[in-house]
């Protein structure tokens, strides 16, 4: 069970909207889970929750594992856009996991 002992740190900020824990929390869980998946080490996850006019935009940034991952996705959905962000979230490192393990 030595795999779930590293840290995930998620730190969510609201802008042009009121700070909301169900959106806090869906985005918090659903980014862990992923992101547990496939780092190795204690990692400080920063994601941005934004509306702008009739976009709703979810963005993250954070490096893990020598690599910065920047991904941003806009739905009219906050929780689309979540969703949205974290599958590609999940493909990015995906990749790089690849990349990594090719490296023999």
């Amino acid at each position: 069970m030595g795999e779930s002992n590293k840290l995930i740190n998620i730190s969510v900020s609201f802008i042009h909207l009121d700070p909301s824990d169900p959106l806090k929390t869906y985005a918090s869980d659903k980014i862990k889970n992923t992101v547990q998946k496939f780092t190795h080490h204690d990692t400080e996850i920063h994601v941005v929750l934004k509306v702008e006019k009739n976009r709703q935009i979810a963005e993250t940034s954070f490096s893990a594992d020598g690599s910065t991952f920047h991904v941003k996705e806009e739905s009219d959905d906050l929780y689309l856009s979540i969703d949205k962000m974290v599958d590609t979230l999940a493909h990015q490192l995906r990749k790089h996991k690849e990349k990594l393990t090719s490296h023999h």
